[in-house]
């Protein structure tokens, strides 16, 4: 196996931790949702989506990837979004 098999095997088992926890987010943005509608709040929290950004840049190990971690929380709060409005 070259070095590049087995870097895209680790890839490959990271990606599918990260699926399983991106879904198990999704499924708790849907309660947020139903929490959301029933005290007829917003789905758009501007401060919250910023504080989760800065917390997860905060917990980077290697802060030269607060760009990245950044454009990452962005998309997926997007979709989480996309997600409750659905509902």
């Amino acid at each position: 196996m070259t070095d590049l098999e087995q870097y895209r095997q680790e890839i490959d088992a990271i990606d599918q931790e990260l699926t399983r926890l991106v879904e198990q987010r999704f499924e708790v943005a849907k309660k947020v949702a139903a929490y959301k509608r029933a005290h007829a709040l917003p789905v758009l929290d501007s401060s919250r989506e910023d504080a989760v950004i800065q917390r997860n840049q905060e917990r980077l190990v290697r802060s030269e990837y607060e760009t990245e971690i950044a454009t990452f929380y962005t998309g997926l709060m997007a979709i989480s979004r996309s997600i409750q409005e659905k509902m």
